[in-house]
Parts: C-alpha cells; structure tokens; sequence
C-alpha cells in the first residue's frame, strides 16, 4: 500500500489555456482603441490653421483675400469675440451665431461664404462641449471653421 496514489504523481497531460486566452482579449482590447482613435483623430473634418508671425501676415491676407473672424474659447466654457481693438464677450454659442447671420445680412461679411475664414482661438483647459456647440452653430450658419493652434516655442 502507497502513501500516494500513483495517479497522482503523474505529470497531468492537459494544457492550462487561460493565459492565452486572457492575453487574446488584451490584443483585441488594444486594436479595438486603437481603431477608435484613429477614427476619432483622422475621419474629422476638422482642419488645423498655424499661425504665422505677424511680419508675414500682410503676405498671407493679400494672397488668400479672406476675412478672418477671430472667435476665442476661454477655460470657463466662455465665447469672445476677438477684433483688432477690442473683445467682445458672447453669452452662448447660439449668440455668436445670430451675429455672424447678423453681420452678413449687413453685408459686412463677403456675400461668398466661402471668403469668411471663421479661425477659432481654443484655449487648451476649454472643455469640449462649448466647442462642439459652438462649430456646430457656426456650420449652421453655413461658414467654414478651423481651430488655430499656436506652437509652444515661444
């Protein structure tokens, strides 16, 4: 008679497929948000402008012959209306809309909407949601966004 049963002692002939399993899962996981984020990050039709210094801005508004609006986003989720002399704070997304409709039914704004450049200076702790109500009152309107970024080598 033995102490230990002599199946016991052998070595078990089957293989533990639980590591492989859970590292599949891992790789799904990883391609599944890195198909999200390349979707998320170039299927927008969003496009990003660079600012130039100011010594070529002359240069640069003689050759494309647009009108810029300039339009700041603040940390607090707050509209400015940005012109050479002074800012002008806007209460909503809906209120910068009304007045781009406003200032082209005056014929401030060239009758091509497609000569308005409406450049969107984004402060980088705005939250998302103004932003987003904001381009989309804009394109409501039928004017051209694009988000100004300005390099950090200052």
């Amino acid at each position: 008679m033995e102490l230990i049963p002599h199946d016991e002692l052998k070595s078990a002939n089957n293989f533990n497929f639980a590591p492989m399993i859970d590292f599949l899962f891992l790789m799904l996981a990883l391609f599944a948000v890195l198909a999200v984020s390349r979707s998320a990050l170039l299927d927008t039709e969003v496009s990003l402008v660079e600012l130039k210094p100011e010594s070529n801005a002359t240069s640069i508004r003689a050759q494309s012959e647009r009108q810029p609006i300039h339009i700041s986003v603040l940390p607090t989720g707050s509209y400015k209306w940005l012109t050479e002399f002074q800012e002008y704070p806007m209460e909503s997304a809906q209120a910068v809309k009304q007045e781009l409709a406003r200032q082209y039914q005056l014929g401030a704004l060239p009758q091509d909407k497609n000569q308005t450049e409406i450049l969107l200076h984004i402060d980088r702790e705005a939250p998302w949601e103004p932003i987003a109500q904001l381009i989309f009152s804009i394109r409501e309107v039928g004017f051209n966004v694009r988000p100004v970024y300005e390099t950090a080598e200052r």
